[in-house]
């Protein structure tokens, strides 16, 4: 295993030639450790080859100094930096763009493939387990294999959140910079517990490490399209509803949501879910995301 930087280790693989690469990157949140957790036991089991891993490999622990410290972030939300061309001065903006040269190399050397951004929740989610799709306009310069969403129902996760925009993370980047079929995963409670809320993802990330292709199956998942992208718009934006209550909760048509400067934000459709609720974020940032689920 060849160690590429501080928290990012480069394996070439003992598959088939022409295996589809893959980069697993964890700890974007400081605080956000169970996905961490997981994946400091696969890369043990890796330097050790214990683990039959298929197809090269990127593993990355992304703010190592916010993770030291059990912190979000320290004066930047990482996830809020990728892909931009404005430079933020210190440790995370540096970070960041370390971060992306990596990316590119491995992407250099191995071609397009896939990317698998890792996080987990802050707050009790009606899927505890969910994956969410960048906006890409070009969809075919991003192939993504039909079989994926099968793929991550069979493993535990229960929803797919596609986006409509364009968005400065990490799975963002890689997708519409790199051409990888790339996915955020809410992999399940934040502070990890060591429990079976590990488990789906331990199960998808060992069959993505050491199988040929992507597995698929006939498991399903719930889908849903980003209807409103929350962008908090003054300093004074609040929710009219419990901002604290569980992700993906529904609302009826017509449902007032929040305040957003002059302007009153409802629900467009019956069942619309809310999503990522924080009114405490800059302004600037997104707030919360409404969903219409798909059929």
């Amino acid at each position: 295993m060849e160690h590429w930087d501080e928290g990012v280790y480069m394996e070439r693989g003992r598959g088939r030639p022409g295996a589809t690469p893959l980069i697993l990157s964890c700890g974007v949140h400081g605080d956000e450790l169970a996905p961490v957790q997981v994946l400091q036991q696969l890369l043990d089991e890796l330097k050790a080859r214990t683990l039959p891993l298929a197809r090269p490999c990127l593993l990355i622990f992304a703010n190592l100094l916010a993770l030291e410290e059990k912190r979000r972030y320290l004066k930047h939300n990482l996830n809020r930096l990728f892909g931009s061309s404005q430079r933020v001065p210190g440790y995370e903006g540096e970070r960041v763009r370390t971060l992306e040269q990596h990316c590119r190399d491995f992407a250099d050397m191995h071609g397009p493939g896939w990317h698998l951004d890792l996080h987990a929740t802050i707050k009790p989610s009606r899927h505890p387990h969910f994956a969410l799709q960048p906006y890409n306009p070009e969809p075919g310069s991003t192939p993504y294999d039909p079989r994926w969403p099968a793929t991550l129902a069979q493993a535990g996760f229960t929803a797919l959140v596609q986006q409509n925009a364009h968005a400065p993370t990490f799975a963002n980047f890689s997708c519409n910079k790199l051409g990888y079929a790339s996915f955020t995963l809410e992999c399940g409670d934040i502070a990890g517990s060591g429990t079976s809320a590990a488990a789906p993802l331990d199960r998808l990330l060992r069959q993505l490490l050491t199988g040929p292709d992507l597995p698929g199956g006939n498991a399903h998942l719930q889908t849903y399209q980003v209807a409103v992208d929350l962008i908090k718009q003054t300093s004074d934006f609040q929710f009219l509803v419990d901002e604290k209550g569980e992700n993906f909760a529904t609302f009826p048509a017509g449902t007032p949501i929040a305040r957003n400067g002059n302007s009153l934000v409802e629900t467009p459709t019956d069942g619309c879910a809310l999503l990522f609720a924080n009114s405490q974020v800059p302004v600037g940032d997104r707030a919360g995301l409404l969903l219409a689920p798909t059929p």
